[in-house]
């Protein structure tokens, strides 16, 4: 089974596409977090070291994509509520 995830276009400090990504045997992207890992950057439960330490999986390719995540998902509290 092949990996998914999402393709986030970014042009001149915005974001111009999010769409469903599929990456080709050559194309890594520049980071990955397997399964729902991303989900706790995303909800600023952990930032991307603490996760980059937690879960070996988890990684980044060149020194762009660390400062930019860590930009856009800054660690902070979040409350998530269930949606019954």
């Amino acid at each position: 089974m092949a990996p998914n995830g999402a393709k986030m276009v970014f042009e001149e400090g915005q974001i111009t596409a999010i769409e469903d990504w599929k990456p080709a045997q050559q194309d890594r992207g520049d980071a990955a977090f397997p399964n729902l890992t991303f989900l706790q950057l995303l909800f600023g439960y952990r930032n991307l070291a603490e996760l980059r330490y937690a879960y070996t999986d988890c990684w980044t390719d060149g020194d762009e994509a660390p400062v930019l995540l860590d930009i856009l998902f800054p660690k902070q509290g979040s409350d998530i509520w269930a949606v019954a």
